[in-house]
């Protein structure tokens, strides 16, 4: 997994769950609370996840420059899996599992994607969504692509997009 900003989990854990039903039982036992959406692979459908954002980035106590961030992240994130000159996702349907946490929200997008599809990490998207979010992280694995992505909200004593992005694989 490459891990363009590093402040994931409080240890740095990975967040979200690689395939639709499957919980992590690290994030249940840390008090998150998973809200999953499938909705079908077309860009018209993306409205539907940032109203869900939307809500729960107001449950997270976000304010409304973290919200608008926030939304616009979720967009980019999907945005990502869905156009062709990115990832250009195969299956029928993308996969969101949020999870809303006491210090914030946590967002795994996945599809189904052709063998070695990855984000452009260098290109615009990828450097837009790195500085709306808090963590920010991509993996391949069993035919899917996933984006996982992490803001916190102000006041939770942790550096938010201005502190420093590390840069690595994991």
């Amino acid at each position: 997994m490459e891990r363009v900003s590093g402040v994931g989990g409080e240890d740095g854990a990975s967040t979200g769950a690689s395939r639709r039903g499957e919980a992590d039982d690290a994030d249940d036992a840390d008090g998150r609370v998973p809200v999953t959406l499938s909705i079908p692979a077309e860009r018209d459908y993306v409205v539907l996840v940032r109203s869900a954002a939307g809500h729960l980035g107001v449950r997270a106590g976000f304010s409304m420059a973290e919200m608008g961030d926030w939304r616009l992240a979720v967009d980019e994130a999907c945005g990502l899996l869905l156009l062709p000159d990115e990832v250009d996702a195969t299956g029928e349907e993308l996969d969101c599992v949020f999870r809303l946490g006491p210090a914030g929200l946590a967002l795994t997008v996945s599809a189904e994607a052709r063998p070695g599809s990855k984000p452009q990490v260098g290109g615009f998207g990828w450097s837009l969504l790195a500085a709306l979010v808090d963590d920010l992280q991509w993996a391949e694995e069993q035919g899917r692509v996933r984006v996982d992505i992490v803001k916190r909200a102000a006041g939770d004593g942790v550096p938010g997009p201005g502190g420093t992005a590390r840069a690595g694989m994991r």
